[in-house]
């Protein structure tokens, strides 16, 4: 007989096979999977730096270093304020207990990763699809803290859990719980739980109760979300010697501090609250006073705490009800920035908390990265060039009318910044002069109206952008009251008749300016009406528009634009063609600005640091300066030639000296409060702007900013070969009337005469007619007033009345087309 116990069915075999097929192939595809992670993982490992977990102590506390462009040792950063070690056994156990509790409840259990909880955390993403459940242990965040950075990365959690295991092999759970507690985050630009208690309470760590301790434990897991306070505007109702104050800086685009919070400053400092230090940067902006109030989000986490450790008998039941019942009352602790040292630095430094927070950090986890990471910050400062600059400024015989102000500093104050227009690298940058101290006011960082200075980068590189040549022709004459709703006026009352924008910008018309800008998108050939013969029809907002557009492209930040205040903005003519602004541009800007006109028409933003390296050789951050093209290398050509002018025969005359080509402009405010000047030589621009902290007159004008800024500049190309602003391909000369001017090509005038350049014959005839017509009775207008105190002997009284006649005919006839163009 046939055997058939082992007979099955055709179809069972097959789906047999198959199964062994598929488990083969599950099979293989996890070893193949698992080799690729494996790979993947073992190749994050090798690169992963080396590391000593023994050495947490002085990594810390270790020091930040700056260099400057040749690494010489510029300055090493301390920041005792911000981050203070403590050791571990003057941490109380119960914010030892608070942390564990909150944090990482098998903390003394696990090996530095708890699997247990990476589980859950696992199975909580799956099923809410949030994937945001934190499975990171105290030994993975101190990992974070010490060794790699904020970033939410699959590399990054690799390493973490890495460094972690090394962690644990090395330390003991006491060293890991004392190297966590002085690197984590608590909110407010507080790093460590000494400097947290000293913020929030105003207390040594080791002063602090169950409640405090459950309060700032349960700050770093969002430490935005509960830190302790919040801040909120103060009232006139609040009584200022009970209130809780804070300092924040301003935003640049915020409103000004209002005369009544200048008074409530005023009040704090008299009080005690604000010292003088402060009350200078809230007159200057800089700063707002606050008040604190308690974030009762803090108070809810605060009680999850005391609850987990009730749970894990960590507190008894009657000391988690006494915590959960005491009322917590925060007193702001005196936290004044320590290591700034120099001007330059200080830019650095807040430059460099800025680029760590682009690549992830928090703003507590970049200051403590920045003054206790052992970070390697390389910058171009020219050591030589810096002491240059700042001896300079020192000088007291370039501020006449100087004097010593109630809070003690000197005044007038001075800011200067020079740029390699190049490269883009700030060399040398000061904010003030003769002070010392902890803090400083960076007055190079500060907006102040800029006066004229202003015109070259706003009006006339828009023009010239715009199809505007320096040879255009206009009317430099007193303008009739509320001409286009304003009343511009020269300085001086100084006129020049009809003349070129090149000797618009070279005497600083104020007239001339103004016409100029509201040129930028005005239909030059419209008739506006059957009558008139040569009228234009003006684009007001499109030519602001431009103007704000050309600012915005050369770094200006400070433009107060209709969107971010409707009523109270820039978006006229006043501010962007005299000066006026809301706030102004600051020192460093003016300068950043220039260099797109000394660099051929391309900029890019200046930067004070060049590359930071981490503690141990990891490159954290490298310049790549992107230059993008403002105008053309020709236009940038033409202005700069304008701006010679400026300099060889204008209002800048003080600032030239021998050996190399000058270009700039100055700039005086109405009021005489800021002086500027701002140029640059083939080498390198450089800005100065000279003016008292609270806005009080100076004893000087711009010629003086002229004159210092020639003394730096002289000093900076002491050793440097003359050199001139090199012509470009694309510029044609033309004369006219004895007089020489360059354009662009396109650009090129068909006619001249002895008036001016003409690219069209309809434009020159209506032109020369015009000017035939009115040029003498514009020379008698702007000449009026010296006539008249040069009276003449009485025989000649009667052709002075005829004169007087004859002038004021011609002076309606001029009104007349003036109102026509408008």
């Amino acid at each position: 007989m046939k055997d058939n116990r082992n007979n099955k069915p055709r179809g069972m075999i097959k789906l047999s096979s198959v199964i062994k097929i598929l488990f083969l192939i599950v099979v293989a595809a996890i070893i193949i999977l698992g080799s690729l992670v494996t790979s993947i993982v073992l190749g994050i490992l090798k690169k992963a730096p080396v590391i000593d977990p023994s050495e947490y102590r002085s990594q810390l506390s270790e020091t930040s270093r700056i260099y400057s462009s040749d690494g010489k040792l510029i300055e090493s950063l301390v920041s005792d304020q911000f981050s203070e070690f403590v050791p571990y056994e003057d941490i109380p156990k119960n914010l030892v207990n608070a942390i564990v509790a909150i944090e990482d409840e098998r903390f003394f259990e696990h090996s530095g990763v708890d699997y247990k909880r990476v589980a859950g955390a696992i199975v909580h993403d799956l099923k809410t699809r949030s994937f945001e459940q934190g499975a990171s242990t105290i030994t993975m965040q101190l990992a974070k803290n010490l060794y790699t950075s904020f970033s939410k990365s699959v590399v990054r959690k690799i390493t973490d859990v890495y460094y972690s295991y090394q962690i644990e092999e090395k330390l003991s759970k006491e060293q890991i719980l004392e190297a966590y507690l002085n690197s984590a985050g608590f909110s407010k630009g507080t790093v460590g739980v000494q400097t947290a208690a000293k913020t929030f309470f105003n207390k040594d760590v080791s002063e602090l109760d169950l409640a405090e301790c459950a309060l700032i434990a349960g700050v770093t897991n969002l430490p935005e979300k509960y830190t302790p306070y919040n801040t909120k505007e103060i009232e006139d109702s609040d009584d200022l010697g009970n209130i809780e104050v804070v300092l924040l800086p301003k935003n640049e685009n915020s409103e000004p501090n209002s005369d009544r919070i200048i008074k409530i400053a005023k009040n704090l400092n008299e009080l005690g609250q604000v010292d003088n230090f402060d009350l200078i940067q809230i007159q200057n902006d800089m700063l707002v006073p606050v008040k604190a109030v308690f974030n009762e989000t803090s108070r809810e986490r605060q009680r999850l705490v005391l609850k987990r450790m009730l749970a894990q008998g960590l507190i008894t039941k009657e000391d988690h009800d006494k915590a959960l019942n005491e009322k917590i009352e925060i007193n702001i602790g005196s936290r004044k920035e320590s290591g700034i040292s120099s001007f330059y630095t200080d830019v650095v430094q807040k430059n460099a908390i800025k680029i760590l927070k682009e690549s992830g950090y928090t703003k507590e986890e970049a200051t403590n990265k920045l003054f206790n990471g052992g970070l390697k910050i390389y910058t171009p400062m020219d050591i030589n060039m810096q002491r240059t600059l700042e001896e300079v400024v020192s000088n007291p015989k370039y501020y006449y009318g100087g004097f010593t102000d109630k809070n003690g500093i000197i005044q007038p104050q001075v800011a200067s910044v020079i740029i390699d227009q190049k490269t883009h690298e700030v060399k040398a940058l000061v904010g003030g002069r003769n002070v010392s101290g902890g803090r400083l006011l960076n007055r190079a960082l500060v907006p102040r109206q800029p006066g004229s200075s202003i015109k070259p980068i706003s009006v006339y590189l828009t023009a010239l952008n715009n199809g505007a040549t320096a040879g255009d022709v206009y009317l430099d004459q007193r303008m009739p009251e509320k001409l286009f709703g304003h009343s511009p006026k020269n300085a001086g009352n100084h006129y020049q008749g009809w003349t070129t924008i090149r000797n618009l910008l070279r005497q600083s018309s104020n007239v001339g300016a103004y016409q100029v800008a509201r040129d930028i998108s005005a239909d030059k050939d419209a008739k506006v009406n059957k009558n008139s013969t040569y009228s234009k029809v003006y684009n007001d907002e499109e030519s602001l528009n431009k103007m704000v557009d050309t600012l915005k492209s050369i770094g200006v930040s400070t433009i107060v634009e209709k969107k971010d205040n409707p009523t109270w903005n820039d978006i006229d003519y006043a501010p962007l063609t005299l000066g006026g602004m809301s706030y102004g541009i600051s020192p460093f800007e003016m300068a950043g600005a220039f260099t797109a006109i000394a660099n051929e028409g391309k900029y890019a933003n200046p930067y004070v640091i060049t590359k930071i390296e981490s503690s141990t050789g990891d490159v954290i951050y490298q310049v790549n300066p992107k230059e993008r093209e403002i105008t053309t290398t020709q236009n940038a050509y033409i202005l700069t030639d304008m701006l010679k002018d400026v300099v060889r025969r204008g209002t800048g005359r003080n600032a030239s000296f021998p050996g190399q080509e000058v270009a700039g402009k100055t700039g005086t405010t109405s009021d005489k409060k800021d002086v500027w000047f701002v140029g640059y030589t083939p080498y390198y621009t450089c800005s100065v702007w000279i003016g008292n902290d609270k806005n009080q007159k100076l004893a000087f004008g711009s010629t003086q900013s002229a004159y210092l800024w020639k003394q730096i500049m002289r000093s900076v190309h002491q050793d440097l070969d003359s050199k001139k602003f090199e012509e470009p391909e694309g510029i044609y000369t033309k004369y006219s009337g004895g007089r020489r001017e360059i354009f662009a090509d396109g650009t090129k005038p068909h006619y001249v005469n002895k008036y001016g350049f003409y690219r069209a014959s309809e434009e020159k005839n209506r032109e020369d007619k015009k000017l035939d017509n009115n040029n003498n009775s514009n020379n008698n207008n702007n000449n009026n007033d010296d006539k008249k105190k040069r009276k003449k002997k009485s025989s000649n009284n009667e052709n002075n009345s005829n004169k007087s006649k004859s002038s004021r005919k011609k002076k309606k006839s001029s009104k007349s087309i003036i109102n026509n163009e408008n």
